[in-house]
């Protein structure tokens, strides 16, 4: 029996797959309890009878998650499958993809409440749900923070025209920063005033991580360690101009998420490795 089914569009492919590599890391799930049909290693069996399999994975699986996204909502086959899973009153859980909010759904998954993966606080509600349902004591959150930040750094990625907001890691109300915390947020380059970048960090933790205070303070930890690494500096391999140009990019996608702009650097220099 497949203990976790993700029913998604094959046009989310790339965050489908690391929805997958959190759930392994953080449940410790074998391949073969996971199925994820346009992902290498969690398709259906050659061979096999497509649609009668996933009538039965779909309606047997211990758990299930619906990846929710503008393309997914838009696809017949992710549509059956939520309602189908519905239908038989079995445990569904809805991750929003990056620019949704639950006000785009419609029909019975409405009335659900659907978490984002563009939030790593409700990244971390998935797992602890899903361990729940599958009888799984997640991995300490250290364990797979990596595979957390993947998850929400996939929201950078997503054309403009079809987000409802940008990709920040908290809520789209959270309070506008000013002052020295906004000089600091979107000036990564430049040595901030220790105090100033506690601040942002304490803030953003405190909105992360509202009523549980051991995550709060793992938050800050890592945040502040993430911060020491912007202050390092640079590749040696990377031109100066051309690391500005990154950290500019990735401090106005993540102002006030540290961990999130290192996150973004990395994968920005070896975007810049592989094109010069």
């Amino acid at each position: 029996m497949i203990d976790v089914f993700i029913s998604h569009s094959s046009q989310d492919q790339a965050l489908a797959e690391r929805v997958v590599d959190l759930l392994r890391s953080a449940l410790n799930l074998r391949a073969d309890a996971i199925r994820c049909t346009s992902v290498d290693g969690y398709r259906l069996p050659v061979g096999a009878d497509s649609d009668e399999q996933l009538r039965e994975e779909i309606l047997g699986a211990k758990s299930f998650v619906g990846i929710l996204s503008f393309i997914s909502l838009s696809s017949t086959y992710v549509l059956f499958e939520l309602g189908a899973r519905w239908g038989v009153r079995k445990p569904l859980a809805p991750l929003l993809g990056p620019g949704m909010t639950a006000h785009a759904l419609r029909g019975p998954i409405a009335g659900l409440n659907a978490l984002s993966c563009e939030s790593a606080a409700q990244l971390h509600q998935l797992v602890r749900d899903l361990g729940s349902v599958l009888g799984i004591g997640p991995e300490a959150p250290q364990v797979y923070q990596a595979q957390i930040d993947a998850v929400v750094y996939s929201g950078a990625a997503v054309p403009e025209q079809l987000k409802t907001r940008q990709p920040t890691s908290g809520s789209s109300n959270a309070p506008e920063l000013t002052g020295p915390k906004a000089a600091s947020a979107v000036q990564p380059e430049t040595e901030d005033e220790p105090s100033d970048v506690d601040a942002v960090i304490r803030h953003h933790c405190e909105r992360e991580w509202p009523d549980d205070f051991s995550m709060r303070a793992y938050c800050i930890q890592q945040q502040r360690e993430a911060a020491a690494k912007l202050r390092l500096g640079g590749p040696v391999d990377v031109p100066e101009d051309v690391l500005r140009g990154i950290r500019r990019k990735c401090a106005t996608q993540w102002p006030d998420d540290y961990a999130m702009r290192v996150y973004c650097e990395e994968q920005q220099f070896a975007g810049y490795r592989k094109v010069i």
